[in-house]
């Protein structure tokens, strides 16, 4: 199901079947589907038309609502590996559960780990979660009737504040990210000045992925303290495309879980099926008073530290 016609036709002509978002009351009862909005937000009227059937929603609006965008989004949700995914989704929450060490992701942990002569900037981030956290993933392949599930929740497990009254306080990390690719998104609850900023966010986000060089954040007890790619630095545009009063601290630590996808990501697109590619990802900004920017690590694995 979408709300664009192109991207229907699209959809069948990759073999699926489609229809457009206002035939929906003609679907049999209990149905599963797939709902691509590409130029609406989500909304409580749309989630209402989907009353009794089992739906995985994909917000590509939300990031770009482009043509190319859609389309590239759409190939992604067909080949990505949803019991792989949750897997992982499961084989993280135990984890978390478990073990009381931080959480060290480096680029010397994963596959193509860089060799001792490579003084490049590289991944080495040490996280600290709280003790209470928010912790969102969808942990089996199946959606049930009247469950509607956001694609993001099978391809990654999202960590966030428990309470808006707290944003910062879910996690602290330390040390440095190098990132190759960057998303830009928009809550349905958007204020004016929020777009404002959103707009400003996308300007910068194609900047970036024009340097053709790697993102590199190092970060102080999760707050940002540099944002650069090649020579140019971003900090101050980051922070306030962002909103100023969060002081670029992190909001969300994103653990990507469908890894599988990685060798047929374009990093330069703004496509949400691109953050759960890559081990992790750092999102700064809730995308309702300012936007909401994820960075996206590529490369690398992870470890527990042991406690104390």
């Amino acid at each position: 199901m979408t709300d664009d016609a192109d991207l229907a036709a699209y959809g069948t002509e990759k073999g699926h079947k489609a229809a457009l978002l206002e035939d929906v009351a003609g679907l049999p009862e209990k149905s599963n589907c797939v709902v691509l909005l590409q130029h609406n937000l989500v909304s409580r009227d749309i989630r209402r038309k989907f009353r009794g059937m089992g739906a995985l929603v994909v917000p590509i609006r939300a990031f770009e609502g482009t043509p190319e965008l859609a389309r590239y989004t759409l190939d992604k949700v067909i080949e990505t590996d949803y019991g792989k995914a949750c897997e992982l989704n499961r084989y993280w929450t135990r984890s978390i559960e478990r073990e009381s060490g931080d959480i060290v992701f480096d680029a010397g942990l994963g596959p193509g780990a860089p060799g001792d002569g490579d003084d490049r900037p590289r991944t080495h981030l040490v996280c600290r979660l709280a003790d209470k956290l928010s912790a969102n993933t969808w942990l089996t392949p199946e959606i049930t009737v009247d469950k509607w599930v956001s694609v993001g929740a099978y391809c990654e497990l999202s960590i966030t504040a428990p309470s808006t009254a707290d944003w910062t306080g879910a996690f602290s990390l330390d040390g440095t990210a190098v990132c190759a690719g960057v998303l830009v998104a928009q809550d349905s609850r958007c204020t004016d000045d929020g777009e404002a900023r959103i707009q400003q966010a996308r300007a910068l986000r194609d900047e970036m992925a024009a340097c053709g060089e790697p993102v590199v954040l190092r970060l102080k007890e999760g707050v940002l303290t540099s944002c650069t790619a090649g020579d140019q630095d971003f900090t101050e545009r980051v922070k306030q495309a962002t909103n100023p009063k969060y002081d670029l601290h992190a909001l969300e630590l994103g653990i990507g879980t469908n890894l599988e996808l990685m060798p047929r990501v374009d990093w330069r697109l703004n496509s949400q099926m691109n953050e759960g590619a890559g081990p992790v990802h750092i999102g700064f900004g809730e995308g309702i008073t300012g936007a909401h920017m994820d960075f996206i690590v590529a490369e690398g694995g992870h470890e527990f530290s042991k406690a104390g």
